[in-house]
């Protein structure tokens, strides 16, 4: 927050609502969102991520967690198996259990996940970065899940949760690019990210098949759509330049973070996790080498002296492992150091 353009942002904020008084009604109706903004993210999606979407294949939802929902909702009957990953995001598997269908747990490895030919016609993934693992998945295997998909007649909905911070390399191209013919893959996008988290702003770029049927279902729930004061402040944020401007800088401050963290944790917790590769992100992941019970001994122990993270076994781990996810983008550089010292430090008492 301490990056944030809040001047600017506060400026374009109260722009937004002059011109709202001005005409109240406009866009009342429009379940889709704020056409601008669909513009806006159209031409973000075609320069970042090689999406050639039209804005009218856009949809803006309050956060990703409103687009998996209502997916959900149009496309699970009762008992319909549904395809997630595990260790995943447990969001979706609440809205998949609330449609009444059936998750059926997909493995995942060092390389995302592991295709299988499930008797499903419905995925959920992040290919991008495998949350919360953070492993990337390979081109044969998303060539793999294209070609499952057109023999099940099955849709992918891709969740490209954090895929603007890339720390290093090459940008990973979103499976939504390689569905080019078939129309098989459901795109999410979020700017909870990148943005105010309070902002609760997401997008889905949908197939022609199933535009009309989410657009519906989102009609349903909102008659009239919410937060367009700040659809418009974004759509402007975007339109002048701020918005990439305010993207360059944070990838400058985030990756400083992440490169310091990632070398600190290799170099002084490598004999306590096995970490998972990663050059994006706001996080990193750790397989804890021993037992539930040293894990869970350890993390005590580091909680005690006022280290703590987030504990893998949220997002619906197998039983057979324990893993840690280290978040660094609320923290200073030195907070970072002082943080795995003291990482360090417990593990040093613990192992005398």
């Amino acid at each position: 927050m301490d990056e944030f353009p809040r001047e600017l942002w506060n400026r374009g904020m109260y722009e937004q609502v002059r011109r709202m008084t001005e005409s109240p009604h406009e866009e009342a109706y429009n379940a889709e969102g704020h056409y601008a903004l669909r513009e806006a993210i159209a031409q973000h999606l075609r320069r970042m991520r090689g999406i050639d979407a039209p804005p009218e294949r856009i949809v803006i939802v309050n956060g990703s967690m409103q687009a998996i929902a209502l997916l959900t909702q149009v496309l699970v009957n009762e008992d319909d198996p549904v395809v997630l990953e595990r260790p995943g995001y447990p969001g979706t598997s609440r809205a998949v259990l609330a449609a009444g269908g059936v998750p059926v747990h997909a493995a995942v490895d060092g390389q995302g996940l592991v295709p299988q030919p499930w008797n499903a016609r419905l995925l959920f993934v992040t290919p991008s970065r495998q949350y919360p693992t953070g492993a990337v998945l390979g081109l044969e295997r998303r060539q793999h899940l294209l070609r499952w998909a057109e023999e099940q007649g099955a849709v992918i909905v891709e969740d490209d949760y954090d895929s603007e911070f890339r720390h290093r390399g090459r940008p990973i191209e979103p499976l939504k690019v390689l569905d080019q013919e078939e129309g098989r893959v459901v795109y999410i996008g979020t700017f909870s990210k990148t943005m105010l988290q309070e902002l609760r702003i997401g997008y889905v770029v949908l197939p022609e098949a199933l535009q009309d049927a989410f657009v519906a279902a989102k009609r349903l729930y909102e008659p009239h759509p919410s937060g367009l004061l700040e659809q418009r402040s974004l759509a402007a944020f975007m339109a002048s330049g701020g918005y990439e401007r305010h993207l360059r800088r944070m990838r400058r401050v985030y990756a400083s973070k992440f490169l310091l963290l990632q070398a600190l944790l290799q170099e002084q917790l490598s004999t306590l996790f096995e970490w998972v590769e990663s050059d994006s992100g706001l996080h990193l992941f750790g397989w804890w080498r021993g037992d539930f019970n040293s894990y869970a001994s350890y993390a005590a122990a580091c909680r005690e002296v006022g280290v703590s993270w987030s504990d893998a076994a949220f997002y619906d781990l197998p039983q057979e492992r324990a893993g840690a996810i280290f978040g660094f983008a609320h923290l200073t550089e030195e907070e970072i150091r002082s943080g795995v010292a003291l990482l360090r430090h417990v593990y040093e008492i613990v192992t005398k």
